[in-house]
C-alpha cells in the first residue's frame, strides 16, 4: 500500500508547480507549469503532497515533547553528560517551561506551515478554477480535503498556544498578522471544518489512505468538540457523540483482534487507522522514536545500524497503572530469559540479538571536572536492568545530573525492527478506532454525569476485553499518578485512556480535561531528586510564545504569566 501512498508526497512535482529549481549542470527538459500539469486525477492528489508531507514531524518532534513530556506519561533524565541539552527536559517535566525554550518555536513552526502550506494550495485550486483550467465542482474536492488538514493544524495551535493569528487567504496573507482569541480561531475551525468534512469521500482503501476522509474529518471535529469546554467555555458532548456515530456506524473501521497490529512495522493494513503518516525508514523519515527511547545496548538487541541515545522513559505510576494481566503491558525480562511477551513498555532485564543478557560497566562522568565514577545505588552492578534500581526504590531515581543510565522503562509500543535505520517505517496513527470509542465514552459520561453509565462502560471495555482484562462497572476510580488518594470521577476512564492511547499525544489533553494537569507535586515530587518545587501555575494550560516570534511580529500577544 505504501507503494501508492507516496503517490501523494510528490515533492518534485509539487516543488516544480510552486516555483523552478535548477541545477547548473543538469540537462532540463521541460518545466512543471499550470499549463501542462493538473490534467489528470492523478496530478490532483499529488498537488497535494505538500501539506501532507508537514505532518512529518507530529509523531517524534517538537509537539510530541509539549503533549507528553509535560505529562505523568513520559520524561527524559539527564544522565551524566547526557539529555541536559540546558535543562530543557527537565523544564518542560517540570513545568518551568520559558519563551526562549527552542521547542515553543519547532511546535508553532509546525502549526503554520501546515496552516500556510494548505492556503497556498487552497490558493492555487481556486486559481486555476477562476482561469478555466479545472471545473469547480472537481476542486471542490481537493479544497474540503485541504479545509480539513488546515483545520487540523490550527486544532494543535490553539490547544497548545490558545490566541494565535487566523490566516487563511494565501493571497491577502499580511507578514505580521495579528492576534486573534482563542474562541476566534475554534469558532472558525469548527465552522471551515462543519463546511467541509461532508465534501469529502467515504471511501476507505487506498486512494485515501494516509489522507482525511470524511471519517478522518468526522473525527477531528470530535476532539475539537470533546475538548469544546477547554477552547471556547462551552461544553459540546452531543456533538462528540453525533461525529463520533458517524464513524462508528459506517461499519468501516473495527478494533483489531491483536492490539499490536496497530503498531508493527508493516502496520498499513490496520482496520483500526482512520488517519495514519506513512513514515518510511528511507521515503518518508522522521519517527526516530527507537533511537530517543532505547538504550546505547540496545544496538546489540535489534542489530541497529545506529547506537541510541538512551533517553525517553516512562514513569513509575503510569507503568504500575497496567495490571501485570494487561496484554498492553507486556513483561520485563529476567535474569535468565528477554521478555517473550511485547508490550507498550520495554522493561527488564536487556540481552543482545543472540541471548547474552547486556552488561554495562556502571561508570559514568557525571562532571566533565571528575574522573569517571560508578553511580551509587545501582545495584545490579554490570547487569543492564531498565526500570529496577534496587527494592523499595523508585525506577527513576532523579531528573539530573545522575539519572542511572537504565533509569526508567522505555517505550516499546511500536516494533522495532532488526537491523533497523535510525528512521522507522512504522505507519503512525494520528485517529485510530479505538479513540473513538474512548470520546463518545466520555462524552456519554460527561453528559450523564452516570459513573455506571450502561453505554458509556459497554465501550470502555470493548477496550478492556482486547486487552485482555476484566471489565469494570464503574467509570470513578483513583487516578493512576495518585493511587494513594481518594476516588475521583471519571478516575478509571481517564486511567483507561492513558492505557490504550499512551505515547499517541493524548495525555496532555486528557489531564487538562480532568483538571489535573497543573498538579505536578503528585507525580514529580514524591519521586525525583528535584528538591522543593512549585505546583505549577495555572498559565501552563498554555504554552508561550516563542521570544523570536514575538521579535519577529509585533502584533503577537504572548500569553498570560510570560
Amino acid at each position: 500500500m505504501k507503494k501508492s501512498i507516496f503517490l501523494i508526497f510528490g515533492l518534485i512535482i509539487l516543488a516544480g508547480f510552486s516555483q523552478s529549481c535548477t541545477k547548473l549542470d543538469e540537462k532540463l527538459y521541460g518545466e512543471v507549469t499550470p499549463n501542462n500539469f493538473f490534467k489528470t486525477e492523478q496530478e490532483f492528489i499529488s498537488a497535494l503532497g505538500a501539506a501532507y508531507t508537514q505532518f512529518g514531524g507530529f509523531a517524534a518532534g517538537d509537539p510530541q515533547s509539549l503533549q507528553e513530556m509535560t505529562t505523568d506519561e513520559l520524561t527524559a533524565p539527564t544522565r551524566g553528560q547526557d539529555w541536559d541539552d540546558g535543562g530543557n527536559w527537565r523544564r518542560l517535566h517540570l513545568h518551568s517551561w520559558t519563551k526562549e525554550d527552542g521547542v515553543m518555536s519547532g511546535a508553532w513552526n509546525f502549526g503554520f506551515n501546515g496552516v500556510n502550506t494548505a492556503n497556498r494550495l487552497i490558493y492555487q485550486f481556486q486559481s486555476l478554477v477562476t482561469s478555466g483550467q479545472v471545473k469547480q465542482d472537481v476542486a471542490d474536492a481537493y479544497v474540503a480535503e485541504l479545509q480539513t488538514v488546515r483545520g487540523f493544524f490550527y486544532w494543535q495551535l490553539i490547544d497548545e498556544y490558545g490566541n494565535v493569528p487566523l490566516v487563511t487567504d494565501f493571497a491577502k496573507a499580511e507578514a505580521t498578522p495579528k492576534t486573534n482569541t482563542r474562541l476566534e480561531v475554534y469558532n472558525f475551525t469548527i465552522t471551515d471544518l462543519e463546511a467541509a468534512v461532508p465534501k469529502l469521500s467515504k471511501a476507505v482503501d487506498g486512494t485515501t489512505y494516509a489522507r482525511m476522509n470524511y471519517y478522518g474529518g468526522q473525527t477531528l471535529l470530535a476532539k475539537l468538540y470533546l475538548n469544546a469546554k477547554v477552547y471556547s467555555g462551552t461544553a459540546q458532548y452531543d456533538k462528540v457523540i453525533a461525529a463520533c456515530d458517524e464513524v462508528i456506524n459506517s461499519g468501516k473501521y473495527t478494533l483489531e483482534s491483536n492490539f499490536f497490529a496497530n503498531f508493527n512495522v508493516n502496520n498499513s493494513a490496520s482496520k483500526e487507522f482512520i488517519f495514519a503518516i506513512p513514515y518510511d525508514k528511507v521515503f518518508f523519515t522522521g519517527f526516530n522514536l527507537i533511537m530517543q527511547t532505547l538504550s546505547y545496548l540496545n544496538q546489540q538487541t535489534y542489530n541497529l545500524a545506529a547506537q541510541p541515545w538512551n533517553g525517553f522513559c516512562s514513569l513509575e505510576e503510569f507503568y504500575n497503572s497496567f495490571d501485570n494481566a494487561d496484554i498492553r503491558k507486556g513483561e520485563p525480562g529476567t535474569l535468565t530469559s528477554p521478555s517473550l511477551k511485547r508490550g507498550t513498555f520495554l522493561a527488564g532485564y536487556q540481552y543482545s540479538s543472540t541471548g547474552q543478557i547486556l552488561l554495562d560497566d556502571g561508570v559514568e562522568v557525571a562532571n566533565p571536572s571528575r574522573l569517571p565514577v560508578a553511580f551509587p545505588g545501582d545495584p545490579d552492578g554490570k547487569k543492564f536492568n531498565f526500570g529496577s534500581i534496587g527494592s523499595g526504590q523508585p525506577q527513576i531515581n532523579e531528573l539530573g545530573p545522575q539519572a542511572l543510565r537504565q533509569a526508567g522503562v522505555r517505550v516499546g509500543k511500536w516494533e522495532f525492527e532488526m537491523g533497523a535505520l535510525p528512521d522507522m517505517s512504522n505507519d503512525y496513527a494520528v485517529f485510530r478506532y479505538a479513540d473513538v470509542l474512548l470520546m463518545k465514552a466520555e462524552a456519554l459520561w460527561r453528559k450523564s454525569n452516570n459513573p455506571t453509565d450502561p453505554a458509556a462502560l459497554a465501550l470502555v471495555n470493548q477496550i478492556r476485553v482486547r486487552a485482555g482484562v476484566p471489565a469494570i462497572t464503574t467509570l470513578n476510580g483513583k487516578l493512576s499518578f495518585d493511587l494513594a488518594g481518594a476516588t475521583v470521577a471519571g478516575g478509571e476512564l481517564f486511567n483507561e485512556l492513558g492505557r490504550e492511547l499512551a505515547f499517541e499525544k493524548q495525555r496532555r489533553q486528557s489531564m487538562i480535561r480532568w483538571g489535573v494537569y497543573t498538579d505536578i507535586n503528585k507525580w514529580v515530587l514524591p519521586h525525583y531528586n528535584v528538591g522543593d518545587i512549585v505546583v505549577s501555575d495555572p498559565k501552563t494550560l498554555l504554552f508561550p510564545v516563542h521570544k523570536d516570534k514575538l521579535a519577529a511580529n509585533p502584533n503577537l500577544i504572548q500569553n498570560p504569566g510570560y
